[in-house]
């Protein structure tokens, strides 16, 4: 694969520590290990805020596809960071958070920028853009971590958080359980104040991940439907829990048990989440064997290594 990397670049993301792009940085270091050279869109603040103007007055389009296509990983429409670059090269999109609100924009994007191949992590999104552009190639390539840049280490026992609810929550289940944790007096983390994170910064995520016993994981179709819409997908919270050992609890989405071959995820029923919580934590032992089976099965089947591969083995088979 590494020779077919070769006709391939793909766009960096530049570092910065906000932890919701994450997703970007280990799709692009699977990539770039897989022999693909980067290249730098650096912008200063005049030029992403020029770039984001012209992106909102839909004036930027491809004028040619110039030579090898560039993968650009994209956290929603971020149409400002491929410009110019897009311009003039031919660009691949990954489309992270690709919902349904958007997709008049999504539309107006891909058609502008004359886009023939398309990555989506949402694939009831690939599946709507399959139909909505049938002359664009849509292929569902689902999200991933790097299991290499978390703790799986620590044992239960060595687990100071009992139950950890990270950004977004779902309201029916965390007042299901909250007074209950609280007064069984266990641990229980999660964004008391709207916009103040539980870990504000990387390392303080990475180790609060590792000393957590459960994750609580929703999808956003369940917790922001006005965001995503009916658009239900996994997401990297659910690699990083796993990859750090700890027991997913909440609700599984379709896509994450086809990618398993099972359901790695405790589904919570409503009017008993409180109840299935205390039974777990008193014991443990019940769960040990998913969590195991969890991250064995991660690193199959969930690393961005292997996306990676499976990522540059479609762009090689693609006629540019």
């Amino acid at each position: 694969m590494r020779g077919q990397a070769r006709k391939l670049k793909f766009l960096k993301t530049e570092e910065s520590g906000i932890v919701s792009i994450y997703p970007l940085y280990f799709m692009e270091q699977g990539i770039a290990l897989e022999g693909a050279p980067s290249l730098s869109n650096r912008q200063g603040r005049l030029a992403a805020n020029a770039a984001r103007v012209l992106a909102r007055l839909k004036l930027p389009r491809n004028l040619r596809r110039g030579s090898g296509p560039v993968l650009v990983g994209m956290m929603g429409v971020s149409e400002f960071r491929v410009i110019p670059y897009a311009m003039w090269r031919e660009i691949v999109p990954f489309c992270f958070d690709c919902w349904p609100k958007d997709y008049e924009r999504w539309t107006s994007f891909f058609t502008r920028y004359r886009v023939r191949l398309a990555f989506f992590t949402a694939r009831q999104s690939a599946e709507y853009f399959a139909e909505r552009l049938p002359c664009m190639k849509c292929v569902w390539m689902p999200e991933a971590t790097d299991p290499a840049q978390y703790d799986a280490s620590r044992t239960w026992a060595e687990r100071d958080i009992d139950v950890l609810e990270l950004g977004r929550k779902s309201d029916q289940f965390h007042e299901s359980v909250v007074g209950r944790l609280a007064q069984e007096g266990r641990v229980h983390l999660y964004e008391k104040v709207k916009g103040q994170v539980v870990f504000p910064c990387k390392a303080e995520f990475f180790d609060g991940i590792a000393r957590s016993k459960m994750l609580v994981c929703f999808p956003c179709s369940q917790t922001h439907p006005e965001r995503s819409g009916t658009v239900e997908t996994v997401t990297h919270r659910y690699f990083e829990g796993m990859a750090s050992r700890c027991l997913l609890v909440g609700h599984g989405p379709q896509e994450l048990v086809d990618l398993f071959g099972y359901n790695p995820v405790i589904e919570m029923q409503g009017g008993r989440e409180a109840e299935q919580i205390e039974q777990i934590l008193r014991d443990p032992e019940s769960v040990a064997e998913l969590v195991e089976r969890n991250y064995r099965r991660l690193l199959e089947v969930g690393s961005w290594k292997k996306r990676a591969h499976e990522t540059l083995k479609v762009i090689s088979e693609f006629p540019f």
